[in-house]
């Protein structure tokens, strides 16, 4: 137990704290890493190294880091002066700091840059005779947005709360009904968009006209939706919740994923050995081989792991067999077990367009 803490030392974690935030505000993600807060963070984890032990440990330190660094660091001095009975009375930390500046950026190159770049349909542009002229852009939002979804502009998007939903939804929609309809302007519209995802490091790409968040690696995008209530809704669930810091939330994008995975198991036939015959089919169509083998083998693990090993997807103390289900209390593990079905399911969903087409 650290000593309690006096007025110097409080000044000197307020100080400090401070720094952090104005590090934070300047930091600019276009850098590839940022030596201001790496510098800060390790400099406070030494100055702390007696009063705050677990700082060191809890810090990446490395590219991409630096905000998440910088919040750990400063939730850390937080909680130590709540140890000793002070409240901290400055201001929290500027939330979805990187969203908020991809949409300041984003926004004004869509309404400055990109009018006159040829990938807008004409009716959304005005050409403006002033100064040599050029093209303005003409979009109503508020009747684009009532057009299309039914609700006027986003106060999140007029007053940048970095809400990434609507973010989304106005970039999908900007590829699907402003951008020319031509395979040139899409790929040059995404490129452009994917590459502001990069800059300010979110973990997103606009793929065939869908933003997707990025984790699973792969050149074969989804293009189908076999069931949107009963499958592709628990999907996307799952990809929004996995990535969550909370523990539960992680356990119900497992859930969700698991419980997708066990929809599309049923749908190919009456008995279980039998679904996963057709589905190691749709797969490789040689039941001799190893690639069949390994999917049949996988699928039957994975149900395994949800109905007999693990609390995932019930809510019963014990299995089939009268034995202790484990409860998952292990982040890491839970994003070990989610990625593993969620390779097995995306392999499948490539795969589906397959079985359509032999029957």
């Amino acid at each position: 137990m650290s000593d309690k803490i006096n007025s110097v030392k409080e000044k000197l974690i307020n100080d400090y704290i401070r720094k952090i935030d104005t590090a934070v505000e300047n930091y600019n993600s276009a850098i590839e890493t940022d030596g201001e807060i790496f510098e800060l963070v390790f400099e406070i984890a030494n100055v702390f190294e007696n009063d705050v032990p677990n700082l060191s440990g809890s810090l990446l330190l490395r590219t991409g880091s630096e905000l998440r660094d910088a919040s750990t660091t400063r939730a850390m001095l937080i909680m130590h002066l709540a140890n000793s009975g002070i409240e901290y009375k400055g201001k929290r930390v500027e939330e979805n700091v990187n969203e908020k500046r991809f949409w300041n950026s984003f926004i004004h190159w869509f309404e400055t840059e990109l009018p006159s770049m040829e990938l807008l349909n004409t009716r959304y542009l005005h050409w403006d005779h002033w100064d040599g002229g050029t093209w303005i852009l003409g979009l109503d939002y508020d009747h684009e947005f009532t057009l299309y979804r039914g609700t006027a502009y986003p106060d999140s998007l007029r007053n940048n709360t970095g809400d990434f939903s609507e973010i989304k939804a106005f970039i999908e929609m900007a590829y699907k009904y402003w951008v020319i309809n031509s395979g040139e302007c899409h790929y040059k519209f995404t490129i452009e968009v994917n590459d502001r995802f990069k800059i300010f490091k979110l973990p997103y790409r606009l793929q065939s006209g869908i933003v997707i968040k990025q984790g699973y690696k792969t050149t074969f995008p989804i293009d189908k939706i076999i069931n949107y209530r009963m499958f592709e809704r628990k999907i996307q669930f799952s990809e929004d919740m996995i990535s969550s810091k909370d523990l539960m939330e992680k356990k119900s994008a497992l859930d969700f994923i698991i419980d997708a995975l066990q929809y599309l198991i049923s749908t190919q036939g009456d008995s279980r050995n039998e679904q996963y015959r057709m589905l190691s089919l749709s797969v490789n169509d040689n039941m001799e081989g190893k690639v069949y083998a390994v999917v049949k083998k996988e699928l039957d693990e994975l149900m395994k792991f949800s109905n007999e090993y693990f609390d995932i997807r019930h809510n019963d103390y014990l299995n089939g067999a009268k034995e202790k289900r484990e409860a998952l209390n292990d982040s890491q593990f839970i994003e070990y077990l989610y990625n593993r079905a969620y390779a097995m399911l995306y392999l499948l969903r490539l795969k589906h367009k397959d079985i359509k087409e032999r029957e």
